[in-house]
């Protein structure tokens, strides 16, 4: 069986790369529309969490980035912290970042902006199987983190898109997302693992994860419910 950092199209240095674009077009926007404003980096962040001894894996926008066609902007930065190492990082970031304003929630501890009223950093709490299987399904990217591996990366997304909490517009950009890194990954899919992984979203999950998967093979807009 072939590992799976020995599998086509995972390459660590792709997917840094990714993430250094992703915040160079971040950082374009901040300089076109919110002159003035200081952009918080993933890397300043990832240092934070690293020099504090925090477990975790970036998520979200940056955290696939590798994963897609091409990297896209975004102010959010997402990790998901193992249970043990919250605390931790909560007061890593308070301490680095005075100025944001904390609010901690059920299953997320966000970090706001008070000037743009915006969230910068979200701490997600492993608070879901899905999310407590991340840490065993992802992969080095450079040498300062992890991210999804593949089948994790699009099931988180899935997990997105049909989410009733999320809001529309959002389950949308996740839908694109899907779609992108399943044309961009098509060959490399293990659908034995990502049906098995689906079904801890909720009971018969693969079911659905594979009709969106062979809609985005075959460049079908993904209908979502609600």
């Amino acid at each position: 069986m072939v590992s799976t950092l020995q599998r086509p199209g995972i390459d660590g240095l792709r997917h840094a790369d990714a993430l250094r674009d992703s915040i160079r077009l971040t950082q374009t926007f901040y300089r076109m529309y919110r002159s003035g404003q200081r952009m918080i980096t993933p890397e300043e962040i990832i240092a934070v969490l690293n020099d504090a001894g925090v477990k975790f894996v970036l998520m979200g926008t940056y955290g696939v980035g590798g994963w897609r066609s091409e990297p896209r902007a975004t102010d959010d930065v997402d990790f998901l912290i193992q249970k043990s190492s919250h605390t931790r990082a909560i007061e890593a970031i308070q301490k680095a970042f005075p100025t944001l304003k904390m609010l901690d929630q059920t299953v997320v501890t966000r970090f706001v902006d008070p000037t743009t009223k915006r969230v910068v950093i979200d701490l997600m709490k492993p608070y879901e199987a899905i999310y407590r299987a991340v840490f065993k399904n992802a992969v080095p990217a450079g040498h300062t983190h992890r991210i999804p591996d593949l089948e994790m990366a699009l099931v988180t997304k899935f997990a997105a898109m049909i989410s009733s909490n999320r809001p529309a517009k959002k389950r949308q950009i996740d839908a694109g997302d899907f779609s992108d890194i399943v044309q961009e990954n098509a060959g490399i899919i293990d659908m034995a693992k990502l049906r098995r992984l689906a079904n801890l979203v909720s009971k018969g999950a693969a079911k659905k994860i594979t009709e969106f998967i062979e809609d985005a093979k075959a460049g079908r807009i993904l209908r979502l419910e609600g």
